[in-house]
Parts: structure tokens; sequence; C-alpha cells
């Protein structure tokens, strides 16, 4: 049922986007830069990656301040229909916390599962934070919480956003987590995540490529980002699948004896959910969205035996304005 459920779901969000029509052509329409902003300096929010299928994850939150300040930490179990988890905690001046997901006060089961967390500082832009995901390997992704509360804001109908995701074989790299979560703010500042609400990138006319390190590329389908079992955690293509056995954002292999690079295309349209969700996107032709949606991704590269890397492959604020639609946009009847 979940699974025709999820189908359901993506046929609907790729029906959305089909109602919008760029008018603007394509060379014109995407910006170059790559907005990735993590928490070197404290935040009011952030974003965490977390899985333990044969992993184990640790998050950390510090005060950055002399204060006393709350935190909301929101637990978001994308292989369990979004299902939430959620506790306050008080932080002392200058204290940092240590929380292993599977052993979060309370007690909850998230066992076997992946997702992501969001840690909201009630009082003000006062945390950082960073967060460790050991595979049982040994292995270890290591990084910042992403933070998408303090980039910029850009008119979508002067520019839309596109990324390049690197990726190689250096030191056996032969696996991969490319991991998306999207998110809402609600009005009393709480985070609101479902398998409603997603991210959408690449579209009929709009994209994914997938190049290696010599420029040879291939066209990819469009990929949907949502706390949802197969929509949260991709692998790149067949020669740097995921590492957990996920499905791949192309089918293509572009790492070979003669190739140890490449990068991924992926141009954002727009943030896109199922009507009569929570939180609508689809109103106004499916980019446009009744509540603050964000996005954060991630992007891990291991060998399965004790090196890689992990790191923010993007960071968006709400930059879609959710007033009046863009003149280069057009909704079919």
């Amino acid at each position: 049922m979940l699974q025709d459920s999820l189908s359901k779901f993506k046929y609907v969000l790729l029906l959305a986007l089909l109602l919008v029509i760029p008018m603007r052509a394509n060379a014109g329409f995407f910006s170059d830069f790559d907005p990735i902003d993590q928490t070197d300096a404290a935040a009011h929010r952030l974003v965490f990656f977390w899985d333990t299928v044969d992993r184990q994850s640790i998050i950390q939150v510090t005060n950055t301040t002399d204060d006393f300040i709350q935190i909301h930490v929101q637990v978001w179990n994308a292989s369990n229909e979004c299902e939430e988890v959620n506790f306050f905690e008080i932080l002392t001046p200058n204290d940092t916390v240590i929380y292993d997901v599977e052993n979060l006060p309370g007690n909850p089961n998230l066992s076997d599962s992946d997702g992501f967390i969001t840690v909201t500082d009630n009082d003000g832009d006062h945390i950082i934070g960073m967060f460790r995901v050991i595979d049982s390997s040994g292995y270890e992704y290591r990084t910042n919480a992403a933070d998408t509360e303090s980039g910029f804001e850009q008119n979508f109908g002067d520019t839309a956003l596109d990324n390049a995701l690197n990726f190689n074989s250096v030191n056996g790299n032969s696996l991969s987590d490319v991991v998306g979560a999207t998110y809402a703010v609600l009005e009393d500042d709480t985070t609101y995540a479902s398998p409603a609400l997603g991210s959408l990138f690449g579209a009929p006319g709009i994209t994914n490529f997938i190049f290696d390190e010599f420029e040879n590329g291939n066209s990819c389908s469009e990929v949907i980002f949502a706390c949802a079992d197969g929509f949260f955690n991709y692998g790149i293509d067949n020669s740097i699948p995921s590492s957990q056995g996920f499905d791949r954002i192309c089918n293509t292999s572009k790492l070979n004896e003669e190739s140890n690079a490449g990068w991924l295309y992926l141009p954002f349209i727009g943030h896109v959910s199922v009507p009569g969700s929570f939180v609508q996107c689809n109103i106004d032709g499916g980019l446009f969205c009744d509540e603050p949606v964000y996005f954060a991704g991630f992007i891990g590269l291991n060998n399965g035996d004790g090196t890689g890397s992990m790191d923010s492959w993007w960071s968006q604020t709400d930059f879609l304005d959710r007033g009046e639609k863009p003149a280069e946009m057009t909704v079919a009847p």
C-alpha cells in the first residue's frame, strides 16, 4: 500500500510540474552560483542526516552564547512515512549536547531506518552542529549540519538555480549517498515534513545531466527528494551506486579505467506537494507554496572500507516569491 501511495505521489508531483510551461530559453534560465551555507557561524535552524541501517548516527549541537537557550529537536523517519519524533531541551551557556539517534529521549525505535533531523533554536541564532554516520565496516561520514535560514532570497522569475555534484573514484570510492531533505517552517517556528512535500530537480525540457571528467554527458530523468522511502537517499549512477542499495539518479556509468571523476548537473525546478496536503506547493502552477519551504542536501562518497567524505551539496533558503507569478511562467488551462 505504501509503495502504491508513493507511486501516486510521484505521479501527482510530476503532473503538477507539467502544468507549468517555462517560456524563457534554457540558456538564460539558470544562474551560475551554488548557495551552500554550512554552520561555521551560529544559526537558527540546523539540518542533519542520519542512518541506522547497519550504521550508527550521532549528532552534536552547541550553544554558542553565555545564555540559557531552548532547542526543539525534530527527527523525521523517511523510512517510515516520515514519522516524527520530537523533544525540547534547555542548553546551558556554551553547552554541547550529543545525541545517539538510536538512544534518544523517550527511546523511540529508529533502528534500520534513515531520515533527517532539524534542530531549532527557539531563542535566536545561537547554535552550531555537526553529525557522524558510522558504517558497520568502520567507515565514517562526518560534516557540519546544514543551515538553510541565513542565505539569500531570490525571485524565481528572475533566475532558477542549478547545482553540480562532483564525484570520483579516488581512493577506491565506489559507493555514494545523495540525500535531500525538504521541509517547511510553520508560523509557530516549528519544522514540518511529510511524504507529500518534495523538491523537484529536472523536468521535461530542463534536463538533469551526468558528465565524466572529459565532458562526455548523458541526460537523466527528473528526481524528487521527499521525506519518504525511495525519495530521500539516492545513488549517483551505475558506477557509483548508493551504499545502501537505493535507486540511482542516473541509469548510466561514468567512471571507468580512463575516467575517475565526474559531475552531476541538477537544475532545481521548485517545491511541490500532493493536492490537499498540509503545505500547498502546487497552487499557482506548482512552484509557489503557502508556507516557507526549504531544501538541504548532503553527498557522501566512500569505498566501503574506511575512506571517503561527506559534505553539503545544496543548502537553499525560501527564495521563491509566494506572491505574484513571474512573467516567464504561464499556467496551462
